[in-house]
């Protein structure tokens, strides 16, 4: 009877030990509804994914379909039982055009953590973009997880301190250059030949009285009328017009 309960505990260890690599491995991690991926490609992505999730402690997935779902973030949370940090990549195949269409899911704390500005540069980083929209979904998938690793961690965020030391060495150096410009300039016109006045006139800037060189008198000879008789009505020239 020992020996029976001594096998039958070993043979449940055991089967015990092979499946924590099995949940560790993240069989579910990625999901292909439509098997747009081979188990190869497939293994290539839980293995990243498992790393990520080991990397940040969230939940990080792919979910991969072919169709028209506009619910497919709840159809996977109904699908899935996976914690509320979520960071989810959801890739699908229109089966009109033919396109690979993509989108970047968060939920719980990844939401605040990831700023619009770090899921545009997920987005749109060429790892993930090109292999994506070229049906090379396993690169594009393995791309994503590490870039969710780097945004989830604080990675991917500007560092503010190396923002304002890089504007204040700008900032410098085109104070320096504009400096620069003006001192050039200055001592360009130090350099430059002043007008020879004394080779045209004759100064002397020490005489303290006016010297007129030249001067022109007008004289204008004013007409005088001597006739006799009465004054004009109509005369010209000003005058009052109208009594008080």
């Amino acid at each position: 009877m020992k020996r029976i309960i001594a096998t039958v505990f070993i043979i449940v260890s055991l089967f015990a030990l092979l499946a924590i690599p099995a949940s560790a491995s993240g069989k579910d991690l990625v999901t292909d509804k439509s098997n747009l991926i081979t188990s190869s490609e497939e293994a290539r992505i839980n293995e990243a994914l498992s790393a990520a999730e080991r990397d940040t402690g969230m939940s990080i997935r792919v979910y991969i379909y072919e169709g028209i779902d506009e619910y497919y973030y709840t159809r996977y949370m109904d699908e899935h039982d996976t914690k509320n940090d979520l960071v989810l990549l959801v890739i699908q195949h229109d089966i009109y055009d033919g396109e690979y269409y993509y989108y970047l899911d968060t939920n719980g704390e990844p939401h605040t953590l990831i700023s619009d500005k770090e899921v545009d540069r997920i987005l749109d980083n060429p790892e993930v973009y090109d292999n994506i929209k070229s049906g090379n979904l396993a690169e594009g998938a393995i791309a994503f997880a590490s870039l969710a690793t780097e945004a989830v961690n604080g990675v991917l965020r500007p560092n503010i301190g190396r923002v304002l030391l890089v504007a204040v060495i700008i900032a410098l150096c085109v104070a320096f250059v504009a400096c620069l410009c003006v001192y050039i300039s200055y001592r360009k016109k130090q350099h430059s030949p002043s007008y020879p006045l004394d080779k045209y006139a004759r100064l002397n800037l020490m005489i303290s009285r006016d010297i007129f060189v030249t001067k022109a008198v007008t004289r204008v000879r004013i007409n005088t009328s001597s006739s006799g008789g009465g004054r004009s009505g109509g005369g010209g020239g000003g005058g009052r017009r109208g009594g008080r």
